[in-house]
């Protein structure tokens, strides 16, 4: 388990399917990650979890807050050579968005990416239609890399894709300027 001010990340277990099932009802929300959305049973969900246990390939936590669940976090497109990975968090339990409940599983998660796991860069995209993620990313230190114009549908309009990212040792010189402050 990995602990931060606000939050918990821990492993996804089995028992924890009912629940993604139900947080991923909160369609607003699940449309701000890549704009799609439809009805998923609970069947699909316990069978990713399933797939997830074949191939460990994507690291991913519950998001945990006293005890409820209020989303995931995690890294997938992991590239061990590169020492790089795409990192993804969805807040999906609405009594828990904007609170600094994201903003503080993506500190704990960065930490864990770059000082155990010897992660060089982690990466994203989002929506240009989400700027209340973009706030968070820029407060928690990912730089702005790029936009590809136009890129995903969602909610009745293309939007862009903005793509950040940040370097390990850009998080460590703001990890040394915070511990200054």
């Amino acid at each position: 388990m990995l602990t931060g001010k606000l939050v918990t990340l821990r492993s996804i277990e089995r028992e924890d399917s009912k629940t993604l099932h139900e947080l991923e009802k909160n369609v607003e929300l699940v449309l701000l990650g890549d704009g799609t959305w439809s009805p998923t049973p609970l069947a699909s969900i316990e069978k990713r979890f399933e797939k997830h246990l074949e191939h460990p390939e994507k690291s991913w936590f519950i998001i945990e807050v006293e005890g409820v669940v209020i989303g995931t976090i995690g890294l997938h497109h992991q590239d061990r050579v590169a020492q790089c990975s795409e990192f993804g968090i969805g807040i999906y339990h609405p009594d828990y968005v904007g609170k600094g409940y994201g903003s503080d599983a993506i500190q704990v998660l960065l930490s864990w990416a770059f000082r155990i796991q010897n992660y060089r860069r982690i990466w994203l995209t989002t929506g240009s239609n989400n700027p209340r993620a973009v706030a968070a990313y820029e407060k928690c230190g990912f730089i702005h890399e790029g936009r590809l114009r136009q890129h995903f549908y969602n909610n009745g309009e293309y939007v862009d894709v903005i793509q950040m990212g940040m370097l390990r040792s850009e998080w460590e010189g703001k990890q040394h300027n915070e511990h200054r402050a």
